[in-house]
């Protein structure tokens, strides 16, 4: 190649810088979506399968991620209440699964647990070669109601622990988190240890601080210790989806994200089912401000009108949000929003306003959820 006597070596390099990065962005916009700030490709899902320590048998599983190796077993955490774990080998050995954040109330399966501790269970039996072993805890369907709450921006300290007792005492079967574990280095390891020892499973969105900080990328450790980051359940007469709202995406409909609203719009949607969507930022920021700069809404208003029309064409029943450390109740097109990120319990406006934590029952006589705010600290 001629460059000719005008390029320097200095524009030469420059060149070539914008021509690697021109290519990155665009690879990524095509295969994988990006994400900003900072930018980057769509992150990796955690694996959901994984084979043991000793190559002897296999385990594939669904709404779980695979968390360590320990002691020779492997380490699943459910990402919803309905997680499965299939188990295979190509030889007679001993398998041993370590199955994290389970009520305690959901019924063994199949195979059940040689011990249980809080919501960890521990499986350990011999499998043979051809054969399938399947370990999957679930609700009695005959469950007659279940109760949730949500919470978000607790950080992974005392205010966590606190969030994890309060939806206890008000009955909550399981905490769905809306984001905002880290604020400080060490938060996500602190809330792992804090959501297994609690008595009640938690599934969390991801939020913006779970995402990056600066260009250390936390999803990394969010993923491996909480979630995914992107997921969808049925219990009852009720699906939650849980959608990454962390960072912008580009294009809005780009990554795992979009992969998975296509799969639900595609399969469609059971109209007497409910549905109830839970992510970190809100589409929109109650508050009354003049200053874009103030606003804590996703910020990119093409992902915003992809999102709405997505939820409304699903039929979604309610929204819940973290990230604006409030309490609030919003309308977004018709559809019922609320905010409930001040897990910190920091001042709330006005005279008589304390922090809230909502709320949700579901009951097979009365087959819609009805939502509420309660104090997220006792008035007792």
């Amino acid at each position: 190649m001629a460059w000719g006597k005008r390029w320097s070596w200095r524009g030469r390099i420059l060149l070539l810088v914008g021509l690697a990065a021109a290519g990155f962005l665009g690879l990524g916009l095509l295969v994988f979506g990006l994400r900003l700030p900072p930018i980057q490709w769509e992150p990796r899902e955690r694996p959901r399968q994984m084979e043991s320590p000793d190559g002897t048998y296999f385990v594939e599983g669904q709404d779980v991620t695979f968390v360590r190796f320990e002691q020779g077993a492997l380490v699943f955490r459910a990402a919803t209440p309905t997680p499965t774990l299939i188990i295979s080998s190509k030889i007679t050995t001993l398998a041993k699964v370590i199955l994290q954040n389970v009520h305690p109330a959901t019924l063994p399966g199949a195979i059940g647990p040689v011990r249980t501790d809080g919501l960890t269970r521990y499986y350990e039996f011999e499998i043979e070669p051809g054969v399938g072993f399947l370990i999957q805890p679930r609700f009695d369907r005959e469950r007659a109601s279940f109760r949730f709450a949500a919470i978000g921006d607790t950080g992974g300290g005392a205010a966590l622990e606190h969030a994890l007792r309060r939806a206890e005492e008000l009955g909550a079967d399981f905490l769905l988190h809306l984001g905002d574990l880290e604020y400080q280095e060490g938060d996500l390891e602190r809330a792992a240890l804090a959501l297994n020892a609690a008595k009640i499973p938690t599934f969390a969105c991801i939020g913006n601080h779970d995402f990056h900080d600066g260009f250390d990328l936390v999803h990394k450790r969010f993923a491996g210790l909480i979630g995914p980051r992107n997921s969808v359940f049925d219990l009852g007469g009720v699906r939650f989806l849980n959608l990454d709202t962390a960072a912008d995406t580009w294009p809005a409909d780009g990554g795992d994200r979009g992969v998975l609203m296509d799969t639900m719009l595609a399969s469609g949607f059971d109209p007497a089912q409910q549905l109830m969507i839970y992510t970190h930022r809100p589409l929109h920021d109650p508050r009354p401000n003049d200053d874009d700069d103030d606003d804590h809404a996703i910020g990119h208003h093409a992902e915003v009108e992809w999102l709405l029309e997505g939820f409304k064409k699903l039929g979604a029943d309610a929204l819940m949000h973290g990230h604006i450390h409030e309490t609030h109740f919003d309308q977004i097109e018709g559809i019922p929003a609320y905010i409930v990120g001040n897990g910190l319990n920091l001042p709330e406006p006005g005279p008589a306003s304390e922090a809230g934590i909502l709320i949700g029952e579901w009951q097979v006589k009365t087959p819609q959820v009805v939502l509420r705010i309660e104090p997220l600290y006792s008035t007792q």
